[in-house]
């Protein structure tokens, strides 16, 4: 069967990959491949989609662009705005809807991409593009990794089937546009090679190097062309971590796929009440039952050879992994376990994070950081509130590490804080951050070794208890309440009883004014 990619000639505005299966239009032919017909879903969007997918933007870089990467009803849903890069002439940034990880198929018997959309809005969008990998080209940017294409999408308002052959991708494209300079077709080296294709490690949709609103609905993901039909399309060994490279674990907890959530973080009224332990901690993590999908990212997208993946068992998340240098940068790299998004609790009335972990070996280099924050005078990608720990060797223990020692003027080459919050109070976490995270990260970095962390849990501690909406560990917050209850009680009778005593002290030419009053009521969860 002849199995063949086709583009309009006529119009770069048109420029949709469509594949035909049967007669060839003569307007259209690029070049066909003899090859059984058989098609390799590596995600469907359906009840269970196969990846933790997320939202990742622009102001990584120092740009301002907004997207969030959401499923629901079995459709993936990517929306946002590309705007300009200030420090980069209002140049155009990007928005991605991402997956790292997983398992994917071998598609090395394929021929390309088949992606079943849907564009929303008045005009199409001209920057789509579709990469995959981890492949670094020699003399680009560190940063520039994966094999890249544009992708068209040819009608807005209308679900259609979108083709990409892997000859129209490339791992040598603009880090400015998104681009390819040289596709695989031009010249071969730039053509996705075996490694890559048999394990794809990465996925990404972006909206790149144009400005503009997106909108943009995804059913499916397929390879097509692939002459191997025995390849499974589920993985064979389910928790292996086989193709970790930023591998989700997000056994039992609830992805950022479901959350709504991009950088910016979620609507807080849509929250439920921070959960409080029995000993007034605030819980935001438990990897007995985890809330958050948890996936590994190294030093490699930054040109590094730093390896690690994160596995969730036995009521516990195991980080491991190797720092070793970077090539171009003669110095230690990073690796870091990860969570985006999703439901973080205000912990902005606590005093410190407390993590229950263990490790197997001395490492002197664990960080732990939260949030997004840029420091105005920082590099772009230099973002949250960091500080160094040590865990306990052999034994689980809890790590208490006041907020005090966070500070976001820290060392982009070490990981190393140059001032502390306790040290100067302009670099200490601000309310925005401790109210939603949006990112959190326990990493080994700036020194060379290897690294073994468990870790059953995540909270914050040192809390504050007079604050409304907290629930106890069984979902109540009587405890709170019936102090407010209390309170509000002792409080509406002073007033009364004030309201009275300046009304008898008014015949004695005394007035009493009474002012206005902000009662606030608990929240019943």
């Amino acid at each position: 069967m002849l199995v063949s990619f086709l583009r309009p000639c006529c119009s770069s505005s048109t420029a949709a990959v469509l594949f035909v299966v049967s007669l060839l239009s003569s307007n259209y032919l690029i070049g066909s491949v003899e090859a059984v017909e058989n098609e390799i879903n590596i995600e469907s969007f359906g009840d269970n989609p196969r990846h933790t997918w997320y939202a990742l933007n622009d102001p990584v870089m120092g740009g301002l662009s907004t997207g969030t990467a959401t499923v629901e009803d079995g459709v993936g849903h990517f929306k946002g705005e590309v705007v300009g890069v200030p420090k980069l002439d209002d140049a155009p940034g990007f928005i991605s809807m991402l997956t790292r990880g997983g398992y994917f198929p071998d598609l090395t018997s394929c021929a390309g991409l088949k992606l079943t959309v849907k564009e929303n809005g008045d005009a199409p969008y001209e920057g789509f593009r579709v990469s995959f990998g981890t492949n670094h080209p020699t003399g680009s940017m560190p940063y520039a990794r994966g094999y890249k294409t544009h992708m068209t999408i040819p009608t807005v308002g209308e679900w259609t089937e979108v083709y990409l052959p892997f000859t129209e991708f490339s791992d040598y494209w603009d880090p400015k546009t998104g681009l390819p300079i040289t596709t695989c077709e031009e010249d071969n080296q730039y053509c996705p090679d075996d490694t890559s294709l048999q394990k794809l490690l990465r996925f990404e949709i972006q909206a790149e190097g144009v400005l503009g609103k997106i909108d943009l609905q995804v059913k499916s993901i397929d390879a097509v062309g692939c002459t191997d039909s025995t390849v499974p399309e589920d993985d064979p060994n389910p928790g292996s971590d086989s193709n970790s490279g930023g591998a989700p674990s997000n056994s039992g907890g609830a992805p950022w796929n479901n959350q709504g959530s991009s950088h910016g973080g979620n609507n807080r009224g849509d929250r439920e009440p921070p959960k409080r332990m029995d000993n007034g901690d605030i819980r935001i993590e438990s990897f007995s039952d985890p809330q958050h999908s948890w996936f590994s990212l190294n030093d490699p997208v930054m040109g590094g050879n730093s390896s690690a993946s994160v596995v969730i068992q036995n009521d516990a998340a195991i980080f491991d992994g190797e720092v070793v240098d970077v090539p171009f940068l003669s110095a230690p790299g990073f690796i870091k376990m990860e969570t985006r998004g999703g439901e973080f609790p205000d912990v902005s009335h606590c005093k410190a994070l407390k993590i229950n972990l263990m490790a197997m070996q001395e490492y002197e280099g664990l960080r732990v950081s939260f949030g997004v924050h840029h420091r105005e005078d920082a590099q772009p990608y230099v973002r949250g509130y960091k500080a160094h720990f040590k865990a306990p060797v052999g034994s689980f223990g809890d790590v208490i590490i006041p907020f005090d020692d966070f500070s976001d003027n820290w060392d982009p080459y070490t990981g190393d804080v140059v001032v502390t919050c306790a040290e100067d109070a302009q670099y200490c976490a601000n309310r925005r951050a401790l109210r939603d995270f949006s990112i959190f990260s326990i990493m080994g970095e700036g020194i060379d070794g290897k690294v073994h962390l468990e870790v059953k849990s995540v909270d914050a501690t040192q809390c504050s208890a007079a604050r409304y909406g907290m629930t106890d560990s069984n979902g109540s917050n009587g405890g709170t309440i019936a102090l407010w209850v209390l309170l509000s009680f002792g409080f509406v009778g002073s007033v009364f009883g004030a309201f009275f005593l300046g009304k008898r002290r008014s015949s004695g030419k005394v007035e009493f004014e009474m002012g206005e009053v902000d009662v606030k009521t608990a929240q019943i969860a």
